[in-house]
């Protein structure tokens, strides 16, 4: 049993890294096991994230004490806290790979908060889903570049229209 000391230093430990990390991810770790798990906190921890275990009620102090307002006894289980520097979507994409590489994946994404504005499972597997920055970026480059060029296709094939119709004519009256 944790005295209060430890418990108070714990939960000082956890607002320090909900104020550092603008993503923290909740997950359900019941079921999984523990080699599973130390692999997950490798993978993580490659990425420059954090798996910390918790329970529910200093995550509820945590999040009452740094504002939110949300109950998080509405999600059974054991509760895992993942910290992630960047926006959240590194670890979503992190857990949703580790889920998918599982023929029965244990590990269950119940929600995050990104920035402190919480965001659901579905907002959260939308996020893993979505193209790495580097093609979300390759994707826009390429589209900004192919707008000039179509509207100088578009232009270019007016002015042959014109002189088409134009050399019609000058044929015609010769």
């Amino acid at each position: 049993m944790l005295t209060r000391a430890q418990k108070e230093k714990i939960l000082n430990d956890l607002v320090d890294k909900i104020n550092k990390n603008p993503a923290v991810l909740m997950v359900d770790f019941t079921g999984l096991k523990v080699s599973d798990l130390s692999n997950l906190r490798k993978e993580l921890k490659n990425n420059e994230m954090e798996l910390k275990v918790v329970k529910k009620t200093l995550v509820q102090k945590m999040l009452s004490h740094i504002g939110i307002n949300f109950n998080i006894f509405t999600f059974p289980g054991s509760i895992a806290l993942i910290f992630s520097p960047e926006e959240g979507l590194i670890a979503s994409k992190t857990v949703y790979k580790f889920n998918s590489e599982k023929k029965e994946p244990k590990l269950k994404i119940l929600g995050g908060f990104i920035n402190k504005n919480f965001f659901s499972v579905e907002r959260i597997i939308e996020l893993a889903k979505l193209p790495s920055k580097e093609v979300l970026l390759s994707q826009l480059v390429y589209t900004l570049n192919s707008l000039p060029r179509t509207l100088v296709g578009v232009l270019n094939g007016n002015i042959q229209k014109l002189v088409i119709a134009l050399d019609a004519i000058a044929k015609k009256q010769s």
